[in-house]
C-alpha cells in the first residue's frame, strides 16, 4: 500500500555531530540545529572574546572594537547556516579558495590542449558503437531513452499502483550498478522527418522547381522552428555498473520491469553513441540544435 508521506532517507555518512537538537519549544531556537553548528557558533562567539580581550584588537577604542564585533558576529552567522545539503557553509570554503584562481575554473579544450584536465570530469575512456560507456574507472555504463507513466491526470488507484510498483521495485535493486535519471530540457527530435524528407528526394524523379523549393520550405519549418525553437521534457535512464555483469544485471532487471508492467516505466529504449554523444554533450558542451544542412542535396 502506498504511503501517504514521503521522506529523504537519512544518509549513512551520518556522524554524531549531526544529531539535530531542539533548545527551546518556541521561538527562534525552536528550529533543530545540528551540535556541529552550535559548536560552530559557540566556538566563534569564544574566538571573538579572545581576539578582543588578549590581542591588538583590545587597545585599538571602543569604535573600532564595536564593528569589528559586529563584523565577527555576522560572519559566524554566515557561515554557521546551513547548506541545503546539511552541510555548514564554511565548509565550503576549502572549495571557494581553490577555485579563485582563473585557472583552475577554465578548461581548455583545444586539439593542441593537454587533455587530463577534460578527462578528469568527464571520465570516460569512450563509448562503443551500441552506446556502451567505458569508464576510466573500469565500470561500464549505458544510457535509455525512458518513458513513464506519471501525469496530473492520474486516478487515485493509478497513483496507489505506481507508488506501490516504484517502491517495490527499489527494493529488489542492488549496490552494484548506479541507477541515474537525467531529465533534460531540448529541442524537439526531428531526425526521423529529416530522413524521411532526404529519401523522399532521393526518389524525386521530376526535379520540378515547384516542388525542390516545397521541399525547401518543408526543410526550414523542421530545423529551424520544430528542432529549433520548440523543446520538450525528454528523460534518461543512466546504468552504470562496477563490471559488465553488473551492468548486465541492471539491464535484464530494467527489462523484466518494462515487460512485466508498465506502471513504473512505459518504454525504455536503448541509446548507440550516435545518441548517447549529444545526451552528454548537454552537460559538458550545452544543447546543439544543429543538424547537417541538407540544402545541397535538396537543390
Amino acid at each position: 500500500m502506498a504511503k501517504t508521506s514521503y521522506k529523504v532517507p537519512t544518509s549513512l555518512n551520518r556522524s554524531f555531530l549531526d544529531h539535530e537538537i531542539t533548545l527551546s519549544k518556541g521561538g527562534w531556537a525552536a528550529k533543530p540545529s545540528p551540535i556541529k553548528q552550535l559548536l560552530f557558533f559557540g566556538g566563534g562567539v569564544l574566538a571573538v572574546l579572545w581576539i578582543i580581550t588578549q590581542t591588538f584588537v583590545a587597545s585599538s577604542g571602543p569604535v573600532f572594537i564595536t564593528f569589528f564585533v559586529i563584523w565577527a558576529l555576522l560572519a559566524i552567522g554566515y557561515f554557521g547556516g546551513m547548506t541545503k545539503t546539511k552541510e555548514l557553509r564554511a565548509m565550503t570554503i576549502p572549495a571557494l579558495l581553490a577555485y579563485l584562481s582563473s585557472r583552475a575554473r577554465t578548461v581548455y579544450t583545444r586539439r593542441s590542449s593537454d587533455p587530463s584536465d577534460f578527462y578528469s570530469i568527464v571520465g570516460i575512456d569512450g563509448i562503443e558503437e551500441d552506446g556502451r560507456i567505458h569508464y576510466s574507472d573500469g565500470g561500464e555504463g549505458q544510457v535509455y531513452l525512458v518513458v513513464g507513466s506519471a501525469s496530473y491526470l492520474l486516478f487515485d488507484e493509478d497513483r496507489i499502483g505506481i507508488l506501490d510498483r516504484v517502491d517495490a521495485f527499489w527494493r529488489k535493486i542492488g549496490s552494484t550498478c548506479e541507477w541515474s535519471f537525467i531529465t533534460t530540457k531540448e529541442p524537439q527530435r526531428i531526425y526521423h522527418q529529416v530522413a524521411s524528407l532526404e529519401e523522399r528526394n532521393h526518389v524525386l524523379q521530376v526535379r520540378d522547381p515547384d516542388l525542390i523549393e516545397l521541399q525547401n520550405e518543408q526543410y526550414d519549418i523542421l530545423t529551424q522552428h520544430v528542432g529549433g525553437k520548440f523543446t520538450s521534457i525528454h528523460q534518461y535512464l543512466l546504468l552504470r555498473g562496477k563490471s559488465a555483469d553488473a551492468l548486465r544485471g541492471a539491464h535484464m532487471v530494467l527489462q523484466a520491469e518494462v515487460e512485466g508492467s508498465a506502471l513504473m516505466i512505459k518504454e525504455a529504449t536503448v541509446l548507440d553513441r550516435w545518441e548517447t554523444e549529444p545526451m552528454l554533450r548537454v552537460f559538458y558542451q550545452g544543447i546543439d540544435d544543429e543538424l547537417p544542412s541538407l540544402k545541397a542535396s535538396l537543390s
